[in-house]
């Protein structure tokens, strides 16, 4: 579960079956629509949900974490996998062969412990399953611009969102939020902002060297694991996950790819030039739902910067995230070496981080209050 080496043969024959076409998981979510109609057309349709984006290893499990653990949010869950489209039905379906919900360190191997009620990226399959063909390319992801045609996908991720919300909230009398990460979305920001307009964005950022040096192990990690089991492989394509490993396909960001001096997941200097491109471009289309958070000033602020992210996101009941700022721990990985490093990558990413910065300390007041401007 929180590796691929971690399923059972049965488990991988459900996900083979699950992910044979996008199809299958269209046809389930239709059969699942008819079959739960009355209870659909009485749940709740959302809205107020907060969206978790950012370049992969830049603090956005840990906030998907801390703010599941708050109880106002509904998110994708390990349970739902690998039916993603139809919760309600897998959930009836699987009920009989739930297992306990035992932590266990994650894949990433950097100490954080997941278990199969934990809050997990299944987001990306959804966008997998309508628009494909609009973004995944051989080599490289592509943005997918603000004024796109997404009605098919945009009805089938509301539907699901609203299906998570059902399950979350039936015995609730305030519905729980939606709760995503999704690191693909920093690639998107204006056509999520669009087909959400009272969400709110968070944007996580690091000290690029810290990042990359991150970004760096974990390839290497998934390239060993990878090669050693090849389901490994395919799972991470069957939900999106092209950040590392054999699978590495980088979001090409306003053209940066042709016009890099670097073979991707090679050297440093791809990293930092991926960084700056991946957080120039969020700069650039950044939407007024959306929040720069200083990752490093989170860590090292505690309480005080969890009271404000509270905010930010309009939580109910912000000690329930407070509560937690024990979780706030150094990461594990090394920073990348400056002295390594091509020196134009690193000035370019230098004074992005910079401005990051400057943007993350400017705090906007609460989503309730934020007049959203139309994308």
């Amino acid at each position: 579960m929180s590796s691929a080496n971690a399923y059972s043969p049965l488990d991988r024959l459900l996900h083979h079956v699950a992910f044979a076409s996008p199809k299958v998981q269209q046809a389930l979510c239709a059969l699942e629509e008819d079959l739960f109609a009355s209870r659909l057309a009485t749940a709740c349709e959302g809205g107020r949900e907060v969206f978790v984006t950012g370049l992969p290893r830049s603090g956005t499990t840990l906030l998907l974490e801390m703010l599941h653990v708050t109880g106002e949010f509904a998110t994708f869950t390990y349970r739902h996998m690998p039916f993603i489209l139809a919760p309600l039905l897998w959930e009836r379906l699987s009920r009989l062969s739930r297992r306990a919900a035992t932590r266990r360190e994650r894949a990433h191997g950097d100490g954080m412990e997941v278990s199969f009620d934990s809050p997990e990226a299944f987001e990306e399959v959804v966008w997998l399953s309508y628009l494909r063909e609009r973004y995944v390319k051989p080599d490289r992801i592509l943005p997918l611009a603000p004024d796109l045609d997404v009605d098919a996908f945009a009805t089938a991720l509301r539907g699901t969102i609203r299906k998570l919300i059902l399950l979350k909230g039936a015995d609730r009398a305030e519905p729980p939020r939606y709760l995503s990460k999704n690191n693909a979305n920093i690639a998107r920001l204006g056509l999520l902002a669009r087909l959400f307009p009272s969400a709110t964005i968070l944007i996580p950022f690091r000290h690029p060297l810290a990042h990359v040096g991150s970004l760096m192990t974990q390839h290497e990690r998934f390239l060993r694991e990878q090669t050693a089991d090849r389901f490994s492989r395919s799972y991470m394509r069957w939900l999106g996950h092209f950040e590392f490993g054999a699978e590495l396909r980088p979001i090409d960001f306003d053209g940066w790819i042709d016009t890099s001096r670097h073979l991707p997941g090679l050297d440093t200097g791809f990293w930092l030039a991926y960084w700056t491109a991946a957080y120039r471009h969020a700069l650039a289309h950044r939407p007024s739902n959306a929040v720069f958070v200083d990752f490093d000033a989170l860590l090292h602020g505690g309480a005080g910067e969890l009271a404000c992210l509270a905010e930010q996101v309009g939580l109910e009941h912000s000690d329930a995230l407070i509560a937690q700022a024990a979780k706030l721990r150094a990461p594990t990985s090394r920073p990348a070496a400056a002295t390594g490093a091509p020196s134009a990558e690193l000035q370019a990413a230098l004074e992005t981080y910079e401005r990051l910065v400057t943007e993350a300390e400017w705090r906007p007041p609460a989503p309730s209050l934020i007049k959203l401007d139309a994308v």
